[in-house]
């Protein structure tokens, strides 16, 4: 996914605008080629926020439809404070990070060779 590269580079800046990092993760969750599957998703989102904010706001009807999954991410993240924000943009920064450099490429070799 090309896009990654342009949201790495606008969550570099130090405060970028909420309306911009809740329009980047958007995104991310809406790619199906980086989520081909809504269950996949869960792993971003405990990455980002928390495994008991995971537990607590994401039940499984929400998990059911990736608009469910926007509306509840955009929700907690207006709900963040200062601090806790650039946080949550340090996340999502070292995510992209790691989709850029180690994407999931399959190999019809990986399980065999060792």
């Amino acid at each position: 996914m090309n896009d990654l590269v342009i949201y790495k580079n606008e969550l570099k800046n130090s405060n970028p605008a909420r309306y911009k990092v809740i329009g980047i993760v958007t995104m991310i969750i809406i790619s199906e080629e980086l989520f081909k599957r809504n269950v996949d998703i869960s792993d971003f989102i405990i990455f980002v926020f928390d495994e008991n904010i995971y537990n607590d706001k994401y039940k499984e009807y929400v998990m059911s439809s990736r608009t469910l999954i926007v509306a509840r991410t955009v929700r907690l993240i207006r709900g963040l404070s200062d601090k806790d924000y650039i946080g949550f943009k340090k996340k999502v920064y070292k995510y992209i990070d790691a989709k850029i450099t180690n994407p999931d490429k399959k190999n019809m070799f990986d399980g065999w060779v060792r």
